[in-house]
C-alpha cells in the first residue's frame, strides 16, 4: 500500500508542477477531498498532506496493540488489525461489551490487505488525523525522515485514551525495535535485483 501511495504522490506532484490540476479529479476522489477542504488550500496542496505513506513502525505497532498481536475476537473473524469502527447496521460485528446508548460496529474486511488499506486511507484522510498529516507535511518541508514515533503524536484521537494512546504507540515501536523499519526500502519486489 505504501508503495502505491508514493506512486500517487509523485503521479500529483507531477500534475501540479506541470499546472494540470484538472487531471486531479482521480485523486481527489480517491482521498475523499470535498469542497470544504478546498475553500482555504488548492487542491495540490491538500492532496500532497494526504496522498503520502505510513510509516511500518506505526503501522506495526497500531495492529499489535489493536488487535493484541492478532488475537482479538475482531481480527480472527473481520481481519481488522486497527481497530476501525463502523456505523451501520450489519457492517461489521457488533462488541459484546458496547455500550447501550453506542451504535457502533467493528468493521469486517474481507482480508488483511483490505483492513490495512483502510487504515492507511483513514489515517491519510479523516479529519481526526489532520495533526497526524500535519506533522509528516512539516518533517518533508524539513527534509526529515517521515517516522512512526514522529506521526504517533498525531494519533490523539484514534483512541478514547487520547494523548496515552500515542505514548503506548511509541514504547511498543521502542520495545520492539520496529523504528528500523522505516529505513528499508519496502518498494522493491521480492525477487528482484537489489
Amino acid at each position: 500500500m505504501n508503495k502505491e501511495l508514493a506512486a500517487d504522490r509523485e503521479q500529483i506532484k507531477s500534475f501540479c508542477n506541470a499546472d494540470e490540476a484538472d487531471n486531479l479529479d482521480q485523486f481527489l476522489t480517491k482521498f475523499r477531498v470535498d469542497d470544504a477542504d478546498l475553500e482555504q488550500e488548492s487542491a495540490c496542496e491538500v492532496l500532497l498532506r494526504r496522498a503520502d505513506i505510513v510509516p511500518a513502525s506505526l503501522a506495526i505497532a497500531q495492529a499489535a496493540n489493536e488487535s493484541a498481536w492478532g488475537t482479538s475476537r475482531f481480527a480472527k473473524l473481520g481481519n481488522n488489525f486497527f481497530g476501525q469502527w463502523c456505523f451501520s447496521k450489519g457492517c461489521g460485528i457488533v462488541p459484546k461489551s458496547r455500550d447501550t446508548d453506542k451504535n457502533h460496529e467493528v468493521a469486517d474486511f474481507r482480508s488483511p490487505a483490505d483492513s490495512v488499506e483502510s487504515y492507511m486511507l483513514n489515517l491519510n484522510t479523516h479529519d481526526a488525523y489532520k495533526p497526524l498529516r500535519n506533522i509528516r507535511q512539516s518533517l518533508r518541508e524539513d527534509d526529515k525522515a517521515v517516522t512512526g514515533v514522529a506521526l504517533s503524536y498525531g494519533l490523539g484521537k484514534y483512541s478514547e485514551r487520547g494523548d496515552e494512546y500515542g505514548k503506548e504507540i511509541r514504547e511498543m515501536i521502542s520495545f520492539n525495535k520496529l523504528a528500523v523499519l522505516d529505513k528499508l526500502d519496502l518498494s522493491k519486489q521480492e525477487g528482484e535485483d537489489n
